[in-house]
């Protein structure tokens, strides 16, 4: 018998250490009797639902976009659109399955990836949200690494669709123009300090 992933268990712990008073309504890893009746992730326990509970900060709006850059993930559903790693240079297609997944966020992980226990993106999240020092550097079209990542993360968090690959490429610069203007800052799509900080203000 199935059993559930540790990883798929772990995506849920972290949720709700971060937001202790969340809804889990809709929060399951292992296939009911539906999803016994046909091919899913969820009777492997292979997959999660993390249900959408904005008011609490759980909002699946953000932690679709959140979790796509992921390494365990192999699909995405939420709100009639799923994302795949093996078509992501499609983006979000239409789902058409019966079920609309607008009450929850689908994640259905590689099969090798069950025992991987490093934090999920809305872990990581919490550790970069609020105050976090400018970095001491400015982060351009073609900058790479952690400091590049934390703020597409923020920017991702802020409801901007965009991945937090580490990589500052030209949707990351779009988002971060975006931002500027929003803020009443220049917008050259460069992070200085001024920029980081209004992302990072409390």
């Amino acid at each position: 018998m199935a059993n559930p992933a540790e990883c798929c268990k772990q995506a849920l712990r972290d949720a709700t250490t971060r937001w202790p008073q969340r809804n889990r309504a809709s929060d399951g890893i292992m296939g009911d009797t539906a999803h016994q009746m046909r091919r899913s992730d969820h009777n492997d326990g292979n997959a999660f639902d993390l249900t959408h509970d904005p008011q609490s900060g759980v909002d699946c709006n953000v932690l679709s976009r959140l979790v796509i850059s992921d390494a365990r993930m192999k699909y995405v559903i939420w709100k009639r659109q799923i994302f795949s790693k093996e078509r992501a240079g499609e983006g979000w297609r239409v789902y058409s399955g019966t079920n609309p997944h607008t009450k929850h966020l689908h994640v259905s992980i590689l099969a090798n990836s069950r025992n991987i226990l490093t934090p999920w993106p809305w872990s990581g999240a919490a550790e970069i949200s609020g105050a976090l020092p400018f970095p001491g550097k400015l982060l351009r079209v073609n900058s790479r690494g952690l400091d590049v990542k934390n703020a597409q993360r923020r920017l991702i968090e802020l409801g901007r669709e965009i991945t937090a690959d580490g990589v500052f490429g030209a949707n990351t610069r779009q988002s971060v123009i975006s931002f500027q203007q929003s803020k009443n800052l220049s917008p050259d799509g460069v992070i200085g300090e001024n920029t980081w900080n209004a992302l990072f203000a409390v």
